[in-house]
């Protein structure tokens, strides 16, 4: 792979991931089980997919807040271990917020989240130089509540400064209102591309499947769509004329999941920064990710070396599959 990447700028949630594992349930009222394994580590989808970035050798910087405690120091010092700036991390003086991810082999996992130094990241901890590089990906917007507002203003500025705007929402807890829905619009009206995974598409357009979700959302947005499928792969409808595309995977051994998703997000990103399309960019996530799930849990990035490495497997198979025309009903 070439090594020549556009700058990317990452905005978005950093914080502190636990994850235990195998947990198919919690314990009993004033019971104790032990699990397997416990993993700590940097969080967030702006967490981990600057983390990724970096260690990659990616042109990345990464806008976020940790909070000023110990477990704040320790994630910035996680960080800036694998390369990421932390002096774009600014510190504010509330606990650091983590997710505790519970995870088991028969169940979906489940997570438990702090709000913490989260709920306070708003613009005012962007630096300047925030919206001007040429790949922005916005992410991490239901976990901060403070910057929402001024999402899609930000998204504005970034596009007038000639970046290409990514957006991945994550997951709306509260049940993805109608208010909700409306603002999520008005966000990718700003914006390039949308990330989401399948059940948030879903949940967003109230879609049966993928294919009608496309339909309905083409209503409101014109961009590129990448669905994050899982273990059945990748959706991307580059606009509203193309046919969509499918990119399949292998199976992948991996009793931990958290932070696939981000993972994704990064190879998407150094994907498009190194002057990739959105269906040669979806395919370098795909590949990336399925390759950092392989990796221990204290180790959950690629090296340079590791990322020239990286090939596409003959699993991965783009196959056009039959989409929505502009203007169908739904």
């Amino acid at each position: 792979m070439g090594s020549k990447s556009k700058a990317i700028a990452v905005i978005g949630n950093v914080q502190a991931d636990l994850v235990l594992r195998p947990v198919a349930a919690l314990p009993p009222p004033g019971e104790e089980r032990f699990v397997d394994d416990v993993s700590f580590r940097p969080g967030g989808s702006g967490g981990v997919t600057g983390m990724v970035l970096a260690a990659a050798g990616a042109p990345v910087r990464v806008f976020g807040t940790l909070g000023k405690d110990p477990i704040g120091s320790v994630i910035r010092s996680m960080l800036a271990e694998v390369g990421v700036q932390t002096s774009d991390i600014r510190e504010i003086d509330l606990p650091t917020s983590i997710t505790v991810a519970l995870e088991a082999a028969e169940r979906e996992r489940s997570f438990l989240t702090s709000r913490g130094h989260m709920d306070a990241f708003s613009k005012n901890d962007l630096a300047d130089e925030a919206l001007t590089a040429p790949i922005t990906l916005l992410t991490g917007f239901f976990t901060t509540p403070a910057l929402q507002a001024d999402v899609p203003a930000l998204a504005a500025e970034a596009r007038g400064n000639g970046s290409i705007v990514l957006f991945d929402s994550g997951s709306d807890q509260f049940g993805w209102s109608d208010t909700v829905r409306e603002t999520l619009f008005s966000v990718l009206k700003e914006c390039d591309c949308f990330l989401p995974n399948e059940a948030e598409l879903l949940a967003l357009t109230g879609g049966g499947d993928v294919i009608d979700a496309l339909a309905r959302l083409r209503q409101h947005f014109d961009g590129a769509l990448v669905v994050k499928m899982g273990a059945k792969g990748c959706f991307i409808s580059a606009s509203a004329d193309s046919a969509p595309v499918e990119i399949r995977l292998n199976p992948v051994e991996a009793p931990d999941t958290t932070g696939a998703g981000d993972s994704f997000n990064a190879g998407f990103a150094l994907g498009l920064s190194r002057g990739f399309d959105w269906v040669r960019s979806a395919h370098l996530g795909t590949a990336l990710a399925s390759e950092i799930l392989r990796r221990p849990a204290s180790r959950r990035y690629l090296s340079p070396e590791d990322l020239n490495k990286l090939e596409v497997s003959p699993g991965e198979v783009s196959r056009a599959i039959d989409g929505p025309k502009r203007g169908s009903s739904l």
